[in-house]
């Protein structure tokens, strides 16, 4: 049996942010990896001179501990933010023609993707100390402001995060910061401006986000084993034992688990987190890379992206304009975009054999851009369980995942299913949990 003080289950960002922040503070820790990689989510791959991203695209700079992270991995440098400044275009489609989402003001009243009426509701809203209750993104906007105001701005956007169902997400979950802002301030506008300050930027590396994983590895390469996966976790007296695929038994007084729910459910002792968990549902995704020369585009759209709702009928959920955001990820004589596909309400087009799923989804992009001539290259990737979703059992987990940490002091769970699902989240949390366990 190998006694080890601190085991970390799971190798993502998630997994790799509590090891750095347990080696800070020159704790005894093993990580443990399922897979022959690290970086879990973060998937960046570099060919013939195309960086792409299979995961997240980007990283918000909108925490104390993401900073921390950057700032010790020596990567402060190496950032690099957009080209286009976070007041850039994001689109919509409306009446088949992307429409930009307004920004400001003027826009918002301008803009012809909500009808004035919702525009009323809107404003008279921000300023009223309205009951915040706790329901599904789609019941809360719809009734609050109008099923337009919904259906034009709010699912296309979230639908672009989770690729789920409005109708089943849980507003308070989903949109945390506008829910907290609301529980702070009570009066919406209020807490818009109070919290004008910490708007932050999105930021990648030269080489994609795995620059991020390499520096983290350089660190803890001793400390980790891969292709090992955990196929039992028990209680012994103040102790946990470990049990792995390759026959090894590790005795430790703490856990700092990150690997998914459904990975932990089928594995943790206690039967109320495991059910919880196992509720979870996990979308699939496919990411679609295609490249066209810049003369060949017609209709050059400047912006973000465009994202989609489902009455749009379109192959695809959004797409990510990379090459105007960061120019360096492509030669300069061509355009890159990630296609975004499948989540609750598109499986169906995943069942599509891929290669006549690039076909079809060529033909809608070459549509968009009015765009002629050959796709230069392509890249597919598929996540057959790609974005956990935020939906009603959001409660009973976090219930679930309380009572759990009260009854095992030194058992932490971290992760992209709770509390926020971008990576500088993850690395918050991660942190946080690092603290509470060591705090002395």
């Amino acid at each position: 049996m190998n006694q080890v003080d601190t085991l970390i289950i799971g190798g993502g960002i998630s997994g790799l942010s509590a090891a750095h922040f347990l080696n800070k503070r020159n704790v005894d820790f093993l990580l443990l990896e399922s897979s022959n990689r690290l970086g879990g989510v973060i998937k960046s791959q570099k060919q013939d001179n195309f960086v792409l991203e299979n995961g997240p695209n980007t990283v918000l700079n909108n925490n104390l501990s993401i900073q921390k992270l950057i700032n010790d991995c020596n990567l402060s440098d190496k950032m690099i933010f957009p080209l286009i400044n976070s007041n850039s275009k994001r689109y919509v489609f409306h009446n088949f023609t992307p429409e930009a989402v307004p920004l400001s003001f003027s826009e918002f009243i301008k803009t012809p993707l909500i009808p004035m009426f919702s525009k009323i509701k809107f404003f008279w809203e921000l300023i009223s100390p309205f009951p915040f209750q706790n329901k599904s993104v789609y019941n809360f906007f719809s009734s609050k402001f109008g099923k337009e105001f919904h259906d034009n701005l709010i699912e296309p956007f979230l639908t672009g995060v989770y690729a789920g169902d409005t109708r089943k997400m849980n507003v308070k979950y989903c949109l945390r910061n506008f829910w907290l802002l609301k529980k702070k301030y009570k009066i919406i506008l209020l807490g818009l401006i109070m919290s004008r300050k910490k708007s932050s930027n999105s930021f990648t590396f030269r080489n994609g986000l795995c620059e991020i994983i390499e520096s983290l590895e350089k660190n803890i390469y001793k400390k980790t084993e891969l292709n090992s996966k955990v196929e039992s976790i028990k209680k012994n007296g103040n102790l946990y034992e470990i049990k792995t695929n390759s026959d090894k038994t590790f005795l430790c007084k703490n856990v700092i688990c990150s690997i998914p729910a459904f990975s932990l459910s089928k594995i943790i002792f206690d039967n109320n987190l495991s059910y919880s968990l196992s509720k979870i549902d996990y979308n699939p995704i496919d990411v679609l890379h295609l490249v066209f020369k810049k003369k060949d585009i017609k209709k050059d759209i400047n912006g973000f992206g465009i994202l989609c709702k489902p009455s749009d009928n379109k192959s695809y959920l959004g797409v990510i304009f990379n090459s105007k955001i960061f120019p360096h990820i492509c030669p300069s004589d061509c355009e890159l975009f990630t296609v975004l596909i499948g989540g609750e309400k598109q499986k169906d087009i995943l069942e599509i054999p891929q290669k006549k799923l690039l076909t079809t989804i060529t033909a809608e992009i070459r549509s968009l851009l009015n765009c002629e001539g050959k796709l230069v290259y392509s890249n597919h990737y598929h996540w057959e369980k790609g974005i956990p979703q935020y939906n009603e059992q959001q409660e009973e987990l976090q219930k679930s995942i309380f009572n759990f940490h009260s009854n095992n002091k030194n058992f932490k769970i971290t992760g992209n299913y709770f509390s926020g699902v971008s990576v500088s989240d993850c690395v918050m949390k991660s942190e946080r949990i690092v603290e509470e366990m060591f705090a002395n």
